[in-house]
């Protein structure tokens, strides 16, 4: 019921692409904590115990903790160039809005000065 309703609101492909990025980068925030909270406990139980004691005796788990650190770096990999790229793409943006600004001021001025010249020949 509730996903039928999600598929029939229309979302525009530029704000889906947002909406896209910003989830990503939430998630690579929320691995990036949750690494940072597992890197504490384990300095911890080292600086507690002056040795570290971690051992995987089952392989099948070991691998299964290779597997997912590795597809966790991949991801970070991979939004790190999306962001790369973003910001290469908001500074063209920024540019062309600049622009943009700019001829409205220039527009203002002319706008201006022919007020003026009005009000000159008035009086």
């Amino acid at each position: 019921m509730i996903f039928k309703k999600l598929n029939d609101v229309h979302i525009k492909p530029a704000m889906r692409r947002r909406l896209r990025f910003a989830t990503l980068s939430m998630l690579n925030q929320i691995l990036l904590i949750a690494l940072a909270i597992a890197w504490i406990v384990h300095i911890t139980i080292i600086a507690v115990y002056d040795a570290v004691y971690f051992e995987e005796n089952n392989p099948a788990i070991l691998w299964a903790e290779i597997s997912t650190l590795a597809v966790i770096l991949i991801f970070s990999i991979y939004i790190f160039i999306l962001q790369i790229k973003r910001f290469g793409e908001r500074r063209e943006d920024t540019g062309e809005r600049r622009r943009a600004s700019d001829r409205s001021a220039e527009d203002t001025g002319e706008r201006r000065r022919e007020s003026d010249r009005k009000a000159d020949d008035r009086a």
